[in-house]
């Protein structure tokens, strides 16, 4: 089928006006046929790039989880900041900016897309652990975090912070998540307070 647009200007033109039907209109309310009008294309076209409304879910996912390893891989690089301002911006990183949480977020917790909420976040820690795992190693570097399986503590602090943030934490997960985030990684007591600053 003849499309003016590169596959890739296309998937993209379809996902963005599906984020922002989403958002408007809500995931269940929003209907193939709304984002093909809100694009301008036929129905064949739509079909050509994604099969049904959960696939661009899917892609929109993945956008979304690009973005974030983006932004978490600048604050990792960035020397100014410390070892441990690092590690909560990348968490903060992870965190949907208000538009995309409340359209994606509110679609991929629906119970019937059980298995896309769970990819989200297998996808997150896939991108997202590996940053991480750079500001620990230099915390070791530092002295700052005494372990041995660096990339078991990062995975377990992924694991932590998506699950245990998933929504409004409260001062109880909050406490608990500082308290055993500096067990798993060996740091002294109190000096990963500075994680109090994600709930400010």
């Amino acid at each position: 089928m003849h499309d003016s647009k590169s596959t890739e200007e296309r998937q993209k033109e379809i996902i963005e006006a599906a984020k922002v039907l989403f958002y408007e209109k809500g995931y269940e309310q929003t209907s193939t046929v709304d984002i093909m009008r809100a694009v301008g294309i036929a129905k064949g076209t739509l079909y050509y790039h994604f099969a049904a409304k959960e696939e661009i879910l899917d892609a929109m996912i993945e956008s979304i989880t690009d973005s974030m390893a983006e932004r978490a891989n600048r604050v990792c690089q960035d020397e100014s900041l410390s070892v441990v301002e690092r590690m909560v911006m990348i968490i903060e990183a992870i965190s949907m900016d208000e538009k995309d949480s409340s359209a994606v977020m509110e679609a991929i917790h629906l119970p019937q897309n059980a298995l896309l909420h769970e990819k989200s976040y297998n996808l997150m820690i896939e991108k997202i652990s590996p940053i991480m795992l750079k500001a620990v190693e230099k915390g070791i570097d530092k002295k700052l975090f005494q372990t041995e399986y660096p990339k078991s503590a990062v995975d377990m602090a992924m694991r932590y912070s998506l699950k245990a943030f998933d929504g409004q934490a409260d001062e109880y997960i909050i406490k608990g998540f500082i308290y055993n985030l500096e067990r798993i990684l060996g740091a002294a007591h109190g000096s990963l307070d500075y994680f109090y600053k994600l709930f400010e």
